[in-house]
């Protein structure tokens, strides 16, 4: 008789502890509906898009980066860098009779570095790579681009003139910038009311803006990068913006 009461009792206590499981659990999943609730309502109430514009646009500068070379001893190094700058006067005065000012012309100071190669050599008799570089920048585009053909022509006996590409450069995107940025939140805003159509919402006011890098672009080209692009290979080019914005939600 005993044994069958301490069996009802277990089995009531049994009954309390699993309805007060019960109740905890029932308890939680309230408060994570809860939860879940005023998160949603709090996430609906805006929409944030990225939107973007573009621009075409035509350099309206220029670069040519010139590098002199010549080659020098040990015990003639001295001698070497002499020869370089006689050199450069003479490629200097080229550039001048080619049509540009001084003010156009940047000249690096000389620099020499050691040839390395596989054969033994005493310190008399290693060799040293002597440098000297010239830009010239203008506006003048297609004086830039004869130069950039015709300076190849200079001839000194152990003078070598490497002629880097022209560099095509935009300089007006400070001019731009506000322009294209206001271009993008417009696009974003009909991206915005895109996505809000298919829920039957509307986009109301603007909550946040920021803009993104710029992107100089050639042509058509998608190459853009996260610390923005500047392309200089290209006469005709493209500047693109980008632009994230939050917008309320009806």
């Amino acid at each position: 008789m005993e044994k069958t009461n301490s069996i009802r009792e277990w089995l009531k206590d049994s009954s309390v502890r699993a309805a007060s499981v019960a109740s905890i659990f029932a308890l939680i999943i309230a408060l994570i509906a809860i939860f879940s609730y005023f998160k949603v309502k709090t996430l609906g109430d805006g929409i944030s898009v990225t939107g973007s514009a573009r621009k075409s646009v035509v350099s309206d500068s220029s670069k040519l980066t010139l590098t002199l070379r010549r080659t020098a001893s040990y015990t003639t190094l001295t001698e070497g860098y002499k020869g370089m700058s006689s050199n450069t006067e003479v490629v200097r005065k080229f550039i001048i009779n080619a049509g540009f000012t001084d003010a156009d012309i940047t000249i690096t100071p000389p620099s020499a570095d050691q040839i390395y190669d596989n054969t033994s050599r005493t310190p008399e008799q290693r060799q040293y790579d002597i440098r000297e570089v010239i830009t010239i920048n203008s506006v003048e585009i297609s004086k830039v681009e004869g130069l950039s053909k015709t300076v190849t022509n200079i001839s000194i006996p152990g003078l070598v003139v490497e002629v880097q590409p022209v560099q095509y450069i935009y300089t007006k995107l400070a001019d731009i910038r506000a322009e294209l940025f206001a271009e993008a939140i417009k696009d974003a805003r009909v991206r915005a009311e895109a996505i809000a159509s298919t829920s039957g919402g509307k986009v109301g006011k603007i909550k946040t803006a920021a803009t993104g890098v710029v992107q100089v672009l050639p042509p058509q080209s998608s190459d853009v990068s996260d610390y923005g692009t500047s392309d200089t290979s290209t006469m005709n080019k493209e500047v693109m913006v980008t632009a994230r914005a939050t917008f309320n939600l009806q």
